[in-house]
């Protein structure tokens, strides 16, 4: 992904979901996530053989609809290439989500993507769907948003078309499958994790590869080396509007340091915050995460509780799900970061390997699944 795509990609989608989109819990003392039907057990045979191609139109603007069975592709796309990759990235894309961390549930129907073949055709869709919000984006770069389980995005060229429809896809899928929203900065990081893939020749699917991803690497090269490295406790405070807006700490920091913590929760320490990192996970999709962090012994003062179920944001889930202790926590993903910049460590990062486990390790386990 480029610099401009990677500063935006996921940034507004956040502020957005947490007003607009699904089941985020507002009251401070909830006593219970509000019940939803459980997604239903849907498989990859949800995947249509033959896609089902019929005419799309917003305004005078007339594109395609390609129903591809686990996603509805609403397109203006010009690019061939993009057109009929994305029909198989997409579909592998999801079966990642469901199984790189954890196994997690198929959503209840197809998700909706919305890829426009210019930025014009995203600005005047984005100004149709949302009037009130559409001068913020035409302020923006390149990049892409989600809103109540649907991405919206358009042809910035085929590399990074494909990382921002991984990025946001994820943010699709959570918007559409969770009961209640994870931390801002883990759902940005995941979203991030899930960018990582290698694209095979002939057409096949590509091979996603949480670790292969050069963009967010080189820019957690250039943080650290430049000592603009922002502590876990102020990590975890803050969102990408807050990063967008501050010109010292920079939202592609943000996104950069996110995406090393998701690595670290998932094999630092010799894997031990994994099984926190699963439960959070699972309390997200059964909606469990605001009565477990407000009954919590663990998450810290009251403020602290009702800033993680509100703005999801703070340090309230780091003490539940992971360790109580905060400082010993930062400490670790000080050093885990340290030696993951550590020079040579790029050509690891290229071939999708871990740049802090040792080669002939294998990958962690899981409690629950093996990870990518």
């Amino acid at each position: 992904m480029s610099a401009g795509a990677a500063a935006v990609a996921g940034a507004i989608p956040l502020a957005l979901t947490v007003v607009l989109g699904c089941s985020t819990v507002s009251t401070p003392e909830p006593a219970e996530a509000p019940k939803q039907a459980a997604p239903a057990a849907v498989s990859v045979e949800t995947r249509r053989a033959e896609p089902i191609i019929e005419s799309w139109k917003f305004g005078e603007k007339v594109g395609e609809c390609i129903d591809v069975g686990t996603h509805r592709i609403h397109s203006t796309l010009r690019d061939p290439v993009i057109r009929d990759r994305m029909q198989v990235f997409l579909p592998t894309a999801l079966d990642h989500y469901r199984s790189a961390i954890m196994p997690l549930p198929a959503p209840d129907g197809p998700i909706d993507m919305f890829l426009f073949g210019t930025r014009s055709d995203w600005l005047a869709y984005t100004r149709e769907r949302l009037p009130e919000e559409a001068g913020m984006y035409e302020r923006l770069g390149r990049g892409g948003y989600t809103i109540e389980g649907d991405a919206v995005l358009y042809d910035i060229g085929r590399w990074d078309t494909f990382t921002i429809a991984a990025h946001e896809g994820w943010h699709a899928y959570t918007q559409r499958v969770f009961r209640h929203p994870l931390p801002v900065w883990l759902e940005e990081g995941i979203a991030c994790y899930m960018e990582g893939v290698r694209g095979n020749p002939n057409g096949a699917p590509p091979t996603f590869m949480p670790w292969r991803n050069f963009e967010r690497f080189g820019e957690l090269r250039d943080v650290v080396a430049r000592e603009r490295f922002v502590p876990l406790t102020d990590l975890v405070e803050g969102t990408p509007q807050d990063y967008l807006r501050d010109g010292r700490n920079t939202l592609l920091g943000y996104y950069a340091q996110t995406w090393a913590l998701v690595h670290f929760l998932v094999e630092g320490e010799g894997g031990r915050y994994r099984p926190g990192l699963e439960r959070l996970l699972s309390d997200a999709v059964e909606g469990r995460i605001a009565s477990t962090i407000w009954s919590s012994s663990r998450a810290g003062s009251r403020n602290e509780r009702r800033m993680a179920i509100g703005r999801q944001v703070g340090p309230a889930v780091l003490r539940e799900y992971f360790n109580e202790d905060i400082s010993e926590l930062s400490s670790q993903y000080d050093a885990f970061v340290k030696a993951l910049v550590r020079r040579g460590n790029g050509e690891r990062i290229w071939r999708g390997q871990s740049p802090v486990l040792n080669p002939a390790e294998s990958a962690l386990p899981s409690s629950a699944a093996p990870g990518s």
